[in-house]
């Protein structure tokens, strides 16, 4: 969600709801501080806005020092408001572990289109251990034409948006942000839709992984996490106006994760297993 201020004649912003409830809470800007997010028609104080109205920042903003009064219960209301919604900060990290898990799942669909439209010996010459093997010995091989690596990223890329958005749709989470325990919501707090959850998918693919396509494969995820850290969301939450909860992570929850990642892996090695040299038998 982004959000625009109005202060002493200079529009700021985008801002996250964190930030401007982080100004609010300290005194830097007030209730009455015009604000634009978007969708709206027009600028209005902070107070009229839907994020804002009602909040306790709001009621906080309001009251002065000296005639704020507020019981212990109130007060514990507030701490466990407040620290509830620092627990909702982004987490990267979380994420990456998430999408470790879920990327063999994702892509799956994909290497058995793979495997049967370019044939075992291919997919394990273009994309398997062989392929690491030849790099690593430097062995001169002879490299998939423009079409092939266009069929390779197309249907990787195509297998993860279709499966991620059909499991969101139904689940509002995948595997690995389960385990994590980890949903995603629309703004509201309610399921995504179908429609969001296509969008949300491919801007993952696209703005976070850059398509799969070197470099972009390794800047889009450093892009995207400076992005998080600074606006506690990312450009495609933004966008599709979705949030990611985090729940706390038990010991439980992290033995489960780290079985997962181990178990994932491995589904890379049904699709690559090694073909078998003939044996010429001497004469």
């Amino acid at each position: 969600m982004e959000i625009h201020l109005h202060i002493n004649g200079q529009k700021i912003g985008p801002l996250s709801i964190y930030e401007v409830s982080e100004r609010l809470r300290s005194g830097k800007i007030n209730a009455d501080c015009m604000a634009w997010i978007k969708g709206m028609e027009e600028w209005k104080p902070l107070r009229d806005c839907d994020p804002f109205r009602k909040s306790i920042e709001v009621t906080l903003a309001d009251a002065s020092h000296e005639t704020i009064i507020i019981t212990e219960e109130e007060r514990e209301t507030i701490d466990q408001t407040y620290m509830a919604e620092k627990s909702q900060g982004p987490k990267p990290w979380i994420r990456l572990w998430a999408r470790v898990i879920d990327f063999p799942i994702l892509i799956f669909p994909g290497l058995i289109f793979l495997r049967a439209y370019l044939g075992e010996e291919k997919l394990n010459a273009y994309m398997g251990p062989e392929a690491l093997q030849n790099l690593l010995e430097q062995n001169q091989v002879s490299q998939p034409s423009i079409i092939t690596l266009l069929t390779i990223t197309s249907a990787i890329c195509l297998s993860w948006i279709i499966t991620e958005t059909l499991i969101l749709s139904f689940f509002s989470t995948t595997l690995g942000k389960w385990i994590l325990n980890t949903e995603i919501s629309d703004a509201k707090g309610k399921k995504i839709g179908p429609k969001s959850a296509l969008f949300r998918s491919f801007n993952v693919c696209f703005r976070g992984c850059g398509l799969i396509i070197f470099p972009f494969v390794f800047i889009c995820p450093i892009i995207s996490y400076f992005s998080l850290t600074k606006r506690n969301t990312t450009s495609w939450d933004n966008t599709q106006q979705t949030k990611v909860n985090h729940g706390d992570l038990s010991v439980f929850r992290i033995m489960g994760a780290i079985l997962m990642i181990l178990i994932t892996q491995n589904i890379f090695g049904l699709l690559f297993s090694s073909l078998e040299s003939p044996v010429n038998a001497s004469p």
